[in-house]
């Protein structure tokens, strides 16, 4: 069985602080895009915090082959992240300034969009 693993992340700081969003990894050569912002219907919904703009940011994840000759293996997952012309800006880590174009990110960072901090998990799985 093929199960398809998750892509998470974690909120670290304000009233939903530990609470883990859980998403779908992208099938192979495919690319998910996971919204951020107050607007209701994006992915990660930051309505408590009032720093955040509807639309703020957008993380992304791309499924590549492992190699080019056998899709039977898992995939390498890579993710980046990029703000949406937001008014407050996005924040990776320690890092005073605002992003001014899309970064990759590795799991495990840390990342804020308006107050709130998130994290990028690790994948538990692949493939």
């Amino acid at each position: 069985m093929n199960r398809r693993g998750e892509i998470s992340v974690t909120f670290m700081s304000g009233p939903l602080d530990g609470k883990t969003l859980t998403f779908n990894q992208p099938e192979l050569g495919e690319q998910k895009i996971i919204t951020i912002g107050r607007r209701d219907t994006c992915d990660i919904h930051l309505g408590f915090d009032n720093q955040v703009s509807r639309l703020h940011a957008r993380l992304g994840c791309v499924s590549n082959p492992v190699t080019e000759t056998d899709s039977s293996l898992p995939a390498l997952l890579s993710f980046w992240l990029e703000d949406s012309n937001s008014r407050n800006g996005s924040f990776v880590e320690k890092d005073p300034d605002p992003l001014m174009e899309r970064i990759n990110l590795r799991p495990g960072i840390l990342f804020r969009i308006g107050r709130t901090w998130l994290r990028l998990d690790v994948p538990l799985s692949f493939g």
